[in-house]
């Protein structure tokens, strides 16, 4: 595989500030958002790492897939088919998207996967990075590994990137709905009354999946993102369309295809939806 030396990121929220701001020093990195022309975006970042980035931002319309070596893709999940329909899969594709609805999408099109445990908020062009983690990437068919420069990302290759997608889809299901609606920072989820929730809810998760996912991985993003606010909280504060769809719904749908009777993951998916509403 050829060397690495053009980045595109897709979303231009808050982890697709960060991925840019810490992949800028070593590669040629743009940005794609819902933006009206090519500008020049201006990264200060504060928190666990500290600095200033200056890459260009356009139009996720003038995209065009040969002038880069490879893109990841940090959109809101109900937003990955809008933002890849320009990519063909010649040039590698990671879908950085939470939950598991694009799983499917993504084995159809021949994009791969990559999951991001950092913790971040943005206000503007300004980042917060609030926890340190890593960008877990893989490939769902034959892709060679691909490898980046050390970096605070912490970029590495799984080799069963289903694995880390599970993992990481648990730790949202968990951790978006209680803090989303008791309004509490990550790191409440680790302490009652949040905590017996959270138990509950990965008590039923793990009846779902054949995969085993220890609970010391939750335990781990909660601590990593102690000091964040989930996305799917800033949502419902912001009066946005929230992720469950990707991150709830299918749970529901899996637990239905397997004949299994969930009490208290319905419930949350009510009332996120009933929040999102409300709002």
């Amino acid at each position: 595989m050829k060397p690495i030396k053009r980045i595109g990121i897709i979303g231009n929220g808050a982890v697709g500030m960060l991925m840019a701001s810490l992949f800028e020093p070593d590669y040629t990195v743009t940005l794609y958002g819902r933006v009206d022309e090519v500008t020049t975006v201006t990264i200060e970042r504060i928190g666990v790492t500290q600095g200033t980035a200056h890459v260009s931002l356009c139009p996720v319309t003038t995209l065009v897939e040969s002038e880069q070596d490879v893109f990841f893709v940090t959109t809101k999940a109900h937003q990955v088919e809008a933002a890849t329909e320009r990519l063909s899969g010649d040039v590698p594709v990671f879908i950085c998207s939470n939950g598991i609805a694009h799983l499917d999408y993504a084995r159809k099109r021949g994009f791969h996967l990559g999951v991001v445990e950092h913790g971040v908020s943005r206000d503007g062009d300004r980042l917060q990075h609030t926890g340190l983690g890593r960008i877990r990437i893989g490939s769902l068919g034959s892709l060679e590994e691909m490898a980046f420069n050390a970096s605070p990302l912490d970029v590495v290759w799984e080799t069963d990137i289903e694995q880390v997608v599970t993992e990481k889809l648990f730790a949202n299901a968990i951790i978006n709905p209680i803090t989303a609606l008791c309004r509490v920072e990550n790191g409440a989820v680790a302490s009652p009354p949040c905590r017996d929730i959270a138990d509950v809810v990965y008590a039923e998760l793990s009846t779902l999946f054949d995969r085993h996912v220890p609970y010391t991985y939750i335990e781990t993003i909660i601590e990593k993102t102690a000091r964040n606010r989930s996305s799917m909280l800033r949502d419902i504060e912001a009066g946005r369309r929230t992720e469950v769809d990707a991150i709830l719904t299918p749970l529901l749908k899996r637990a239905d295809e397997r004949g299994i009777t969930l009490t208290v993951i319905p419930v949350l998916q009510k009332l996120i939806l009933g929040a999102s509403v409300s709002c």
